[in-house]
C-alpha cells in the first residue's frame, strides 16, 4: 500500500532505528497533499534540530531518489513533509485495487500466531452490554489480524466453576422444575440463584448446604456433576443464539472445569 511505501523510503533515508516508527496520514485539506507525515517534528525534538530545516533535506533526499512515486513533495511549517502522488502511481494503485479487490491490502506475518480471548460470559447467567462490546472488539480485532495474514485462535473462557454452582445445585434440588427449565434455561436458572440469596438472608443455614453441594461437585459426585453439566450445556446453547447472530465463532471454548484436574497440583505447590 502506499503509505507502507512511503514509509520505506523515509526509513531508507533516516537508517536511524530510534525513527523507525514513522506516522503516515491523510491530511483533511487537500491542498496539504494526498499524504503527510510529521516526521521532522519528531526528529527535531529528539535532535534538537530546526524541524522545517530538516523536511526540507528530507524533502531534497526523497527529490534524489527519483522514484517517480510522487508529482511533488513540498514542505510546510513548522516541519510537515506534504505528498502529492504521481499519475502514473495513482494508475498502478488502482490497477491492484481492481485485481485484488476485497484481498487489497493485506499481508503475511510468516504464519505468526496469536491468540485472542474474549466475551467469556459465566454459565447460567444472561449475556451482558459488557459481553456484547468485548464480543465485538475481540471479533474485529481477529479479523484484521487474519487479513494481515496472522493465524489466529479465537477463544472462549466461560465461567462454568466456582462457588455459585453450590447454590444452583442446592436451588435445583429443593425448587427446580424441569419444564421451566427446558423452556428458558438461563433466566429460570437466574431466578433460582435470586431466590437462593433471598431464603439465606433469613435461614443462614443455606449457605452452609451449598458449600455442600459445591463440594460433592468438585469430588465428582454423579448426580451434582450431571446438573452441572446440564446447566452448562444449556447456556451454551443460549450464548451460541448470539454468537450466531453476530456471525462470530470460536476455534476453542475451553471453561474454567478445564483447569480443575490441575488444581491439586497448583494448591501443592503453592504450599511448598
Amino acid at each position: 500500500m502506499i503509505k507502507a511505501k512511503i514509509g520505506d523510503l523515509l526509513k531508507k533515508i533516516l537508517k536511524d532505528k530510534h525513527l523507525q516508527k514513522i506516522e503516515i496520514f491523510t491530511p483533511e485539506n487537500e491542498k496539504f497533499g494526498h499524504y503527510s507525515t510529521n516526521l521532522a517534528l519528531k526528529i527535531g525534538k529528539i535532535k534538537k534540530e530546526n524541524p522545517l530545516q530538516t523536511a526540507k533535506e528530507l524533502a531534497q533526499k526523497i527529490s534524489d531518489l527519483k522514484t517517480g512515486l510522487f508529482e511533488k513533495v513540498e514542505v510546510a511549517s513548522p516541519g510537515f513533509l506534504n505528498f502529492w502522488l504521481s499519475e502514473k502511481t495513482i494508475h498502478q494503485e488502482l490497477a491492484k485495487i481492481l485485481k485484488l479487490k476485497e484481498k487489497y491490502g493485506s499481508g503475511s506475518t510468516d504464519n505468526k500466531t496469536i491468540i485472542i480471548e474474549y466475551s467469556s460470559p459465566n454459565i447460567a447467567k444472561p449475556m451482558t452490554v459488557g459481553h456484547l462490546r468485548s464480543t465485538i472488539i475481540g471479533q474485529a480485532i481477529a479479523n484484521l489480524l487474519k487479513f494481515h495474514g496472522y493465524k489466529t485462535v479465537q477463544i472462549n473462557h466461560p465461567g462454568d466453576w466456582g462457588t455459585q454452582f453450590g447454590a444452583l445445585i442446592y436451588s435445583y434440588k429443593t425448587w427446580g422444575e424441569e419444564k421451566k427449565m427446558e423452556k428458558n434455561p438461563i433466566d429460570y436458572l437466574v431466578k433460582l440463584y435470586v431466590r437462593f440469596h433471598k431464603e439465606a438472608e433469613q435461614n443462614k443455614e443455606l449457605m452452609a448446604k451449598a458449600k455442600q453441594e459445591i463440594k460433592k461437585l468438585q469430588d465428582g459426585d454423579p448426580e451434582n456433576k450431571k446438573l452441572w453439566k446440564i446447566f452448562t450445556q444449556e447456556s451454551q446453547k443460549e450464548f451460541e443464539k448470539i454468537y450466531s447472530r453476530l456471525g462470530v465463532k470460536f476455534d476453542s471454548t475451553l471453561g474454567e472445569s478445564f483447569y480443575q484436574p490441575q488444581l491439586g497440583t497448583i494448591v501443592k505447590e503453592a504450599l511448598e
